[in-house]
């Protein structure tokens, strides 16, 4: 069903059946994998994206999988409802043309905190899905305000953090409907609260647990190195980066970026 925020004439696009199906089936005590390619495999477009994620050099496989079952068989149940969850993501959201930089930007983001988790011996695939899903509300925003980037470019200084921007400009922020749109996908809780609170300049003053915590600092990190390699700034993670560098554990400049070169590599840069 679809939700509605009434405030703002915004609908969420309705959670797709085929992810309700896969949750469903994830939480049997003995999940199936042939029940869960079955669910994917209706849809043509996702099983087609599906295959062409896992056969990616993301993934580094010698030999490339031609069947949904193998795929599942080779990632496992949890990073395969992540994909389905971002290429659901991508096909209930659509960007008009010359805007289909945005979900390959979060692509970038979400392999580079894979990337940074994995280094910390932190949950790689919580932190894809939430480098995925961080800006999901950005489409939504576009489609309610035709002139979203133009707008922000015009009246959204560097120094400035861009929920605060919106907020002024639009009376909402892509932090807070982001937030309400996974919950409306039932995303774990972990990934709405960090969503919610990825921009929040008092991020460690907020009661957070730890697991969103993770989520949350490794994101930023991570957006804050896809920018640097596109040219951007991020402010949000300047007024943080001391923190962030603190709880991450990476004072140490040399550990520190070793871990950014690691990433890199990550996405081929």
């Amino acid at each position: 069903m679809t939700r509605h925020n009434a405030s703002l004439d915004i609908d969420f696009p309705p959670c797709p059946a085929v992810l309700i199906s896969i949750q469903q089936e994830m939480n049997q005590s003995h999940p199936s994998i042939r029940k869960i390619a079955d669910f994917i495999v209706c849809d043509v477009v996702l099983a087609a994206e599906v295959l062409k994620t896992v056969n990616s050099p993301f993934y580094g496989l010698r030999h490339k999988v031609s069947s949904v079952s193998d795929a599942i068989k080779l990632i496992g149940f949890t990073r395969t409802l992540q994909l389905v969850a971002a290429a659901s993501v991508r096909q209930s959201s659509p960007l008009a043309d010359g805007l289909t930089f945005f979900w390959n930007d979060s692509q970038a983001v979400a392999i580079i905190a894979c990337s940074i988790a994995k280094y910390l011996k932190m949950d790689g695939d919580s932190a894809y899905l939430m480098g995925l899903f961080h800006n999901c509300a950005v489409p939504l925003l576009v489609q309610r305000f035709p002139h979203y980037f133009f707008d922000l470019r015009v009246h959204h200084p560097d120094t400035l953090d861009i929920t605060i921007a919106e907020d002024a400009i639009f009376n909402v922020n892509h932090a807070l409907l982001g937030s309400l749109f996974a919950r409306s996908w039932y995303l774990p809780d972990s990934i709405i609260q960090a969503i919610r609170f990825h921009h929040n300049a008092e991020l460690f003053s907020q009661g957070l647990d730890s697991d969103t915590l993770n989520l949350v600092t490794v994101n930023l990190l991570a957006i804050n190195i896809h920018d640097a390699i596109c040219g951007r700034r991020y402010a949000c993670f300047s007024q943080l980066e001391k923190q962030i560098r603190d709880y991450l554990l990476l004072s140490d400049d040399v550990e520190y970026q070793n871990l950014i070169d690691r990433a890199m590599e990550a996405i081929g840069q």
